[in-house]
Order: C-alpha cells, then structure tokens, then sequence
C-alpha cells in the first residue's frame, strides 16, 4: 500500500486511525447502530488486510476509499438487519441530517446506497462529494481538502449531486 510512501496496511491504518474514527463517530452519531465508531474502523481494517490490490498515493485518497469501505459495511449490516425483519415499510428518503446524523433507517440507506451506485456510474467526483456530505456529513472545506479541489467546487458539486440524487430518490 502507498500511503505517502510504501507502507503496509497496518500501518497505513495507525497513521490514520484518529480520522478513521472520526469518519466513523460521524457516521455513527445519533444512530442506534448495533456497531460502535471503533468497532467500524476495525471492521474496515480488517476488510483491508486482506487486500493485496490496495494502493494509495496519498492519506486522502486512503481517507476517501476508507469512507466509501465504511458506507459498503454500513450498507450491508443494514441489508443483515432489513433481512431480520422482512415487515418493514419503505419511508421517504431526503438527503437532510438524517441520513448524515444516522436517523435514516436501514431501508433508507438501502435507497440511497442505490442512488450513490448510480450517480458513481454517471460521475465519480459528485458521487464522492455526495458521500462525503451526505453519509459522512462532512463539511465542505473538509470534502474540499480530501478531494484536493476548491471549495466552491465541492459546493457547485454538491448542488449537481443533491438535484440528481433527489430525482431519483423520488421516484
């Protein structure tokens, strides 16, 4: 792995476990998840070791891979939950602080997993910058430091993002 140099996953991992977790409180935060911030890291950490093909130019491009490992394990713990009760009704699905505070329920995520797969398809940046606002609720300067563009990028993305992103989810 080539995180700011040739580093192994582990230690690509020490390196950046303090933002791991940060990425992981925020996703987390206010859900009643059953898997805490530290267990999350340690989930990716432990899907990571077992990938060779892993290469990294930098700590935000590990950041931003990392993110989008953490969204794919929420998203299947939430497909382990939705199978547990198959009774469930689908709700509505904004792209408010439910889903960045971790209020959406499994179903939702489901939805919006979906969404994210078919705008990635479309356009990687905007899929990227809908990741990192609306599932990891970061900021626009922190999207805008892990992305390497300009703030007023990841704004004008963001709102590209949001118009598409709500299309379909209204549907």
């Amino acid at each position: 792995m080539d995180a700011g140099g040739d580093q192994t996953v582990g230690s690509a991992f020490a390196t950046s476990y303090e933002a791991l977790l940060q990425l992981a409180r925020r996703r987390l935060a206010g859900e009643r998840a059953p898997i805490s911030a530290a267990t999350l890291a340690h989930e990716l950490f432990l899907d990571m070791q077992h990938r060779t093909d892993l290469r990294f130019a930098n700590r935000a491009q590990f950041l931003a891979y990392a993110s989008r490992a953490m969204r794919h394990l929420l998203v299947d713990m939430a497909r382990e939950r939705l199978a547990a009760k198959r009774h469930s009704e689908m709700l509505p699905l904004t792209l408010g602080a439910e889903v960045a505070d971790g209020a959406a329920n499994p179903e939702q995520l489901l939805v919006l997993n979906e969404a994210l797969e078919r705008l990635a398809q479309l356009d990687e940046r905007l899929f990227e910058v809908a990741q990192l606002r609306a599932v990891l609720g970061l900021e626009v300067q922190e999207v805008a430091e892990l992305l390497g563009v300009s703030e007023p990028t990841v704004k004008r993305d963001w709102q590209r993002a949001k118009a598409f992103l709500h299309g379909l989810l209204r549907d």
